[in-house]
């Protein structure tokens, strides 16, 4: 079973922003205490494998922060109503491929992150900004809703028509980031998937380049996530 949100019902905008900047209060509060642990390591001349665990706690947190203020900065054009994809011919492989080989990325995605020709095209009319926030919104939100322990995964597939985005998680039950009403995960729930307002965001964004964006169930905690991207203007 599959659920489907877009442009025509992009969540609250509102609230949205409270989202975002609800998660920008987060990480600056673990920014804070992670200093704060820093200077008492150092007072204390604690290993110093504690100290690089701290320092990398931050790096993580500052990548993420500046992550979630393009989110912003996208919002603040809907809510302006200045958004617009600048759509020129882009090779995608080469794009996302220096997006994840990126000293800020790479760490972290960079193992999740694998491409599949079925095509020989590489190029689409996309909006380089708009298409690597996207990517980065579909990986984050793996990141911080998949089960410990566990491997998510994208795959770029270069269709005849399409740049298909597959997503793949086993979503962790007891996030914190997940609506209420997710109890289970069966594929009757996924309408409360689609009610978390940051897959609407995605979803303007893929409705923008002609796009979609979609979400199916496995069961048993599996989720997939499905971006198609076509390649031309219509």
């Amino acid at each position: 079973m599959k659920a489907s949100t877009g442009a025509n019902s992009f969540p609250d905008t509102k609230g949205l922003i409270e989202d975002v900047f609800h998660e920008i209060r987060s990480i600056l509060s673990s920014i804070l205490s992670s200093v704060e642990l820093i200077e008492l390591y150092g007072e204390r001349a604690v290993a110093g494998d504690k100290i690089s665990r701290q320092t990398g706690s931050i790096k993580l947190q500052v990548i993420e922060l500046e992550f979630l203020m393009q989110n912003v900065r996208i919002i603040q054009h809907i809510l302006n109503k200045t958004i617009t994809a600048k759509r020129l011919p882009t090779n995608v492989a080469h794009l996302l491929r220096n997006l994840i080989r990126d000293d800020r990325y790479a760490p972290l995605f960079a193992s999740w992150v694998k491409f599949e020709a079925h095509n020989t095209r590489e190029v689409a009319y996309v909006d380089e900004f708009l298409l690597k926030q996207l990517v980065l919104n579909l990986l984050f939100r793996m990141r911080r809703n998949s089960l410990d322990k566990t491997t998510p995964s994208l795959v770029c597939s270069f269709e005849a028509d399409h740049i298909v985005f597959t997503c793949t998680y086993t979503a962790n039950a007891g996030d914190q980031s997940f609506s209420s009403s997710i109890k289970t995960f069966e594929p009757g729930n996924l309408q409360a998937f689609l009610d978390q307002r940051i897959c609407g965001l995605i979803s303007y964004v893929a409705e923008l380049h002609e796009g979609s964006f979609d979400i199916a169930g496995a069961g048993e905690g599996q989720i997939e996530m499905l971006v198609r991207i076509p390649y031309d203007v219509a």
